[in-house]
C-alpha cells in the first residue's frame, strides 16, 4: 500500500506515458500499457490484443477492509495458489506499489513476454532463487532499478509527497489463468480461467464487485499488451 513513505521509492503515476519509458528503461520490450477507460463492454473491444495483464489502481484505505475479506474467503477454501511469482511490499521501499504491480505482472509472463537481459531480468533472474519475503528487501537494495524508478518517478507532473493514499494492484493472465496479486495480500487470489482476448472482461467482474464496495469510485486502469 502506498502510505508514508520512510525514505524509500517515490510513487509512479498511473499512466502509460510513464509506465512505458520504465519498461524501456529496464529492458522490457515488445509490451506495452495502454489506459482502460471503462469495463463497460463495447469499449473493451477496444483493448488491443493479447491481453496480459491490468494495473489497477485505486483508493486505498476505503478498499482494503473489502480485499482482506476476500483473501479471508480464499484462505478459509484452501485455495492459496501455486507456482505464481509474489512477494510483499515492505514498509522500507516506500511507495513502490506500482513498481510491484508492474513487476508481479512481468514476472508471472517471463515465458510469453520479451523480459531482455536488463535490470529487471537481472534483478528477476536473484529474485527467483529467494523465499517471497525476502524479494522486497531484494528489489530494495537494487540501485540498478532504484535510479530507474526515481528518475521515471521524477518525470511524472504529479508532486511528489510522503503520504499517497492510493494503491496499485495486477490481474494477470498466467498460462490460461487469472490471478489478483497485490503486493499487501498474504498471496495471490485465483479468479478462474482466462484467455488473451477476454482477460480484461474476466477482471472486469472481480473489479466491478470492488468499485460497488467503494464509496470513492476514483479508479484508473491500464492494460498491458504485446505489441
Amino acid at each position: 500500500m502506498a502510505t508514508k513513505s520512510k525514505g524509500g521509492w517515490q510513487a509512479l503515476e498511473s499512466n502509460p506515458e510513464t509506465i512505458n519509458p520504465f519498461l524501456k528503461k529496464i529492458g522490457v520490450s515488445r509490451v506495452e500499457c495502454v489506459d482502460v477507460y471503462s469495463f463497460d463492454e463495447e469499449m473493451l473491444q477496444f483493448i488491443p490484443t493479447p491481453q496480459l495483464a491490468l494495473i489497477l489502481c485505486f483508493p486505498s484505505e476505503e478498499a482494503r477492509k473489502f480485499l482482506s475479506k476476500q483473501y479471508e474467503e480464499v484462505e478459509k477454501n484452501g485455495k492459496k495458489p501455486e507456482g505464481v511469482f509474489f512477494m510483499n511490499q515492505s514498509e522500507e521501499i516506500g511507495n513502490a506499489c506500482g513498481t510491484f504491480a508492474l513487476f508481479h505482472s512481468l514476472a508471472n509472463l517471463e515465458n510469453r513476454i520479451n523480459l531482455g537481459k536488463g535490470k529487471f531480468a537481472k534483478w528477476f533472474e536473484k529474485a527467483k532463487l529467494v523465499k517471497e519475503e525476502e524479494r522486497s528487501d531484494l528489489l530494495s537494495g537494487d540501485t540498478e532499478l532504484a535510479e530507474a524508478h526515481e528518475e521515471t518517478a521524477e518525470e511524472g507532473e504529479t508532486e511528489q509527497t510522503d503520504h499517497v493514499d492510493y494503491h496499485f494492484i495486477t490481474y494477470v493472465n498466467k498460462n490460461g489463468k487469472l490471478f489478483e496479486i497485490d503486493s499487501c495480500a498474504p498471496f495471490p487470489r485465483p479468479l478462474g480461467k482466462t484467455s488473451d482476448s477476454t482477460m480484461i472482461k474476466d477482471a472486469s467482474i472481480a473489479i466491478k464487485e470492488l468499485m460497488n464496495n467503494v464509496e470513492n469510485l476514483n479508479f484508473s486502469a491500464m492494460a498491458l499488451v504485446g505489441k
